[in-house]
């Protein structure tokens, strides 16, 4: 305790400024000097030793006995008397405490063996005695303390009972008047209300500190005051007690404190919807809508929550074992759980700085590279630069080509300097991702060299009229893998590249605009319509299309001679492709109602008449004017004859 060890040192002070003074002298005129306990003389001594005269071998027994009787668990018991070589000895443990000459024995008349059997037992009285009135003494100081202690912690609670609830009387009436609300550009970021709350939260938690605290204080204290409960060390126990209670209330707050963040966070995301939530939307395409968008967030906020909440119940849990000696093996673990990991990280990223250094250089290189490509060819684009031989339709599909492959020799190089990528499991890995890819990949592989080969065949472009095998529309799409092609029904088809590339492909559009495309289809008239006839109707139903082109003219070709008719072939050339089917069918109506006007008969498709067959076929402008048709004639008797004829 406090004050005995005060009394102790007075009374080393004591002995060392005054020793001389309290010294007595014999009869024989020699001076002795006393071995005190506290203020009791035990016995005195009158020879030195060694270095040590009788005055300073006095006052270092003296300090030795008063050290003894402080501590509090010394024994008596525990000071024994030791025959040594050539001196008896007083001890306490391994320490000595002094040594009886045979110097002393003659100066005190007495043999060596009887004056440490006397002093032995004079020093053991004296601390026996001195023990017992300390022990009055220091029961009453320990009870006066005790209560000391007692008044002072229900002061303290008395005065936190009066002081913290006019303290948060003062902030729910002075707060909301002096803070302000916190804003950002116009937005309120933290409102006073919420200022208020905290500050509130603040004062209730300080209050809940400090009177843990104080309990935690008068125990200790307390439980210092009795050699009972001063010898049970339950200060570790309680300090840990006292720290669990402190952090199980933090965690308690903090966990509160997500779950009343999330439920905001919540709200928040709900009231922005229209305002701040908007549909997501890419060159008027709507990827996510409003009520797509909040649930992802509403689902981010959620996972956000869960692990705030499981990170905290985490470290709780390891500064919890932390703080017992028997679960203290618990916390290394649960922290190695992540402290490895971490380590682990944080070591490999050190030792890849030099790599990561060089891929950011390889990096910018091959950046700046793929941009000066990209100019070149987008001058090509353009036309303003010119390679003979190269067309400009070439420049975007070579540009990703050339693009592709240069990102190819990136990664080669790149690949040896990512960590890890030694590994028997990255390689592993690899070599599995590699043949997976060349065993399933094969029509993909086989339709993007068909696509390569497509682009610089050039046998179409993107809104040419085509024929690919059965198929006929208008290009919309190509791509490396395939072709789309949307028909005159408005029915898109897909066709892979290898498919288009092993069919024959028939371009309406590729000379559409420099020459024309030729249409063309096919009547067939009777002998007995004059040709030039014909070819006028067909000319003439031409020049009544529309998107019939009247340069270059429309011509007739006769195709063939057959048993019944002339086929006659109408050549019509047009600048719209794209409207094939309807010009075919405009023409055809023109050529219905030109040969309807004119009275001839189209002979297609084929069907039967009965006619005698004496009627000659040739057209009736080639005919004399005197021609009659001869009668028809069955077993010599004429049927539908003339009269002349008749007789």
């Amino acid at each position: 305790m406090i004050y005995r060890n005060i009394i102790g040192f007075l009374v080393l002070l004591l002995f060392s400024l005054y020793g001389d003074n309290i010294a007595v002298t014999d009869s024989t005129g020699v001076r002795k000097y006393p071995v005190t306990l506290e203020s009791d003389t035990l016995f005195y001594i009158g020879k030195g030793i060694g270095a040590f005269n009788a005055e300073k071998r006095a006052r270092e027994i003296s300090a030795e006995l008063n050290n003894l009787l402080q501590d509090e668990s010394f024994s008596p018991d525990s000071i024994k008397l030791i025959k040594g070589k050539a001196y008896w000895n007083i001890a306490a443990g391994e320490n000595i405490i002094m040594s009886v000459t045979p110097e002393d024995a003659d100066f005190a008349g007495i043999s060596d063996s009887l004056l440490a059997a006397k002093r032995y037992s004079l020093i053991i009285n004296g601390i026996n005695k001195i023990k017992s009135v300390n022990k009055t003494k220091i029961l009453i100081y320990n009870i006066i303390y005790n209560l000391v202690y007692l008044i002072l912690m229900a002061l303290f609670f008395w005065g936190a009972n009066k002081i913290f609830p006019r303290i948060n009387r003062f902030l729910g009436i002075i707060a909301p008047k002096i803070l302000p609300t916190i804003r950002f550009k116009g937005r309120d970021i933290v409102k006073k209300e919420s200022m208020v709350k905290a500050l509130d939260f603040t004062a209730k938690g300080i209050r809940f500190v400090l009177s843990l605290l104080v309990i935690y204080l008068f125990i200790i204290y307390t439980l210092q005051l009795w050699p009972v409960t001063r010898s049970w060390d339950l200060q570790p126990i309680i300090k840990s007690l006292a720290l669990l209670i402190f952090y199980t209330v933090l965690f308690y707050a903090i966990w509160k404190g997500i779950n009343s963040l999330s439920k905001v966070s919540a709200t928040k995301i709900g009231e922005w919807k229209g305002t701040k939530i908007k549909s997501l939307k890419i060159k008027n395409i709507e990827v996510l809508n409003e009520d797509r968008i909040i649930e992802i967030l509403l689902l981010g906020n959620k996972i956000l929550k869960f692990a705030l909440l499981l990170f905290s119940f985490y470290t709780y849990l390891t500064i919890i074992f932390s703080l017992f000696t028997f679960s203290s093996h618990w916390a290394e673990t649960l922290l190695g759980y992540i402290l490895n990991p971490l380590n682990t990280v944080w070591t490999s990223f050190i030792n890849f700085l030099p790599n990561l250094f060089f891929i950011v250089v390889l990096v910018f290189v091959f950046n700046y590279l793929i941009k000066a490509v990209k100019f070149i060819f987008n001058e090509i684009d353009r036309g303003t630069l010119e390679i003979p031989g190269f067309h400009k339709d070439w420049a975007v599909p070579t540009y990703k080509i050339v693009r592709f492959l240069i990102l190819v020799l990136a990664v080669i190089i790149i690949f040896p300097y990512l960590p890890g990528s030694d590994s028997p499991f990255f390689q592993g890995i690899s070599v599995f991702l590699g043949i997976l890819f060349s065993l399933g990949s094969s029509s993909a592989i086989s339709n993007m060299v068909a696509g390569v080969v497509l682009t610089y065949m050039r046998p179409f472009k993107l809104g040419d009229r085509v024929k690919i095998a059965d198929t006929i529309g208008d290009v919309v799409e190509k791509t490396l893998l395939v072709t789309r092609i949307r028909t005159t029904k408005n029915v898109d088809i897909t066709i892979p590249n290898s498919m288009v590339l092993g069919s024959h492909i028939i371009n309406f559009s590729s000379s559409s605009e420099d020459k024309g495309l030729i249409l063309h289809t096919t009547v067939t008239i009777g002998y007995d319509v004059p040709w030039k006839k014909v070819h006028e109707l067909l000319i003439a139903a031409a020049n009544e299309t529309e998107h019939i082109k009247k340069d270059p003219r429309p011509f007739v070709l006769q195709t063939s001679l057959d048993d019944f008719y002339v086929s006659y072939e109408l050549n019509a050339y047009t600048d719209k492709p794209q409207m094939m089917q309807k010009i075919y069918s405009e023409l055809h109506s023109m050529i219905q109602d030109k040969f309807n006007e004119a009275g001839v008969e189209i002979l297609s498709p084929h069907y039967s008449a009965l006619r005698d067959g004496n009627q000659i076929t040739i057209p009736q402008d080639y005919l004399p004017k005197t021609y009659q048709a001869p009668p028809f004639r069955i077993f010599g008797v004429n049927f539908g004859g003339n009269k002349e004829n008749k007789e």
